[in-house]
């Protein structure tokens, strides 16, 4: 190891959360284990833990009391905001403007109403301040890269404009404000806290984590990632744990560390 880690930033649906519901007793295990490292990130004998995910501040603090209540900032709604579980303290990226909420405002209102009147398999994810989200509804018929393509489709006039970036995860198609994602956010995280990027480790499993697993020094992912992730996870010398989700989570902390 060229350095040693002092912070770890983890995204959380795909690496903590099963999003297919695969929960067993080898989970609960992989989750104690996480739990024990924030509590010891808690008492400053071990690297800083914290999330960087396209989750909204009710959603990340959920997750945070189950695995340990982190007393660090995490990154939510991809870049939008930082957000401490355990203070409850919420900052706003600066890169935030009025112009960019506006459009949002303009794309809540007009262009998703009309996306759901065409695709009804589609639901908004509530909770989030400016990002959008869009969920398949239970039994959908239609993929995720189709309807990923009709919402670009949809929103072609804002993003011929640069005025969003488009992703999805294996979950939700996320539409963000151009120049805020992960790595807009773990950078105003760096700026605000003085982290040192080099020495971070970030944990992803999707596409939507590439703007995060592209700016820190280390990087991993766990075996449910999707091949495109650990591609470039290997491609960039990281880790690929041979164990899913909470216990692949744990386990790249160890090979870290």
């Amino acid at each position: 190891m060229k350095e040693k880690i002092t912070a770890i930033l983890i995204d959380i649906d795909g690496c903590l959360i099963p999003t297919n519901g695969d929960v067993s007793r080898r989970y609960y295990l992989g989750m104690n284990q996480i739990a024990q490292r924030v509590k010891e990130a808690n008492r400053n004998v071990f690297p800083s833990i914290g999330f960087c995910t396209g989750r909204d501040r009710n959603y990340v603090e959920a997750v945070s009391f189950a695995f340990g209540l982190p007393n660090s900032w995490s990154v939510i709604e991809s870049g939008i905001a930082l957000f401490n579980p355990f203070t409850k303290e919420l900052i706003v990226n600066p890169a935030l403007t009025t112009k960019v909420e506006e459009a949002f405002r303009k794309i809540s209102e007009e262009k998703i109403p009309r996306m759901l009147e065409k695709y009804p398999e589609l639901f908004p994810y509530p909770g989030n301040m400016i990002n959008v989200a869009l969920e398949r509804q239970h039994g959908s018929n239609i993929s995720i890269e189709n309807a990923y393509e009709a919402v670009r489709e949809e929103m072609k006039d804002f993003l011929k404009a640069g005025m969003i970036t488009i992703h999805h995860t294996d979950i939700a198609i996320d539409i963000s404000p151009a120049g805020i994602d992960k790595a807009s956010g773990v950078q105003f995280l760096a700026q605000y806290t003085g982290l040192d990027l080099a020495k971070t480790l970030g944990i992803g499993d999707s596409n939507g984590d590439f703007p995060m697993l592209n700016l820190v020094g280390y990087i991993g992912c766990p075996a449910n990632a999707s091949q495109e992730c650990k591609e470039l996870i290997e491609s960039k010398g990281g880790y690929k744990s041979p164990l899913f989700y909470t216990r692949g989570v744990a386990d790249i902390i160890r090979h870290f560390t």
